[in-house]
């Protein structure tokens, strides 16, 4: 059994509507979920800002 995880709500300004839809083809494109694309975004620019 595929055990899911907890849902989350993103929500996008109207201004940045452009930059998720590149995103989302970009994700496609690569057969990534918006999950997956947005957390490797988040774990990368974490990473580079990390203070340990």
């Amino acid at each position: 059994m595929v055990r899911m995880g907890i849902a989350k709500a993103v929500y996008v300004k109207d201004d940045d509507v452009r930059l998720w839809e590149r995103a989302e083809q970009y994700a496609k494109a690569r057969r990534l979920t918006m999950s997956a694309l947005v957390l490797t975004a988040l774990e990368a620019y974490l990473d580079e800002r990390d203070d340990g």
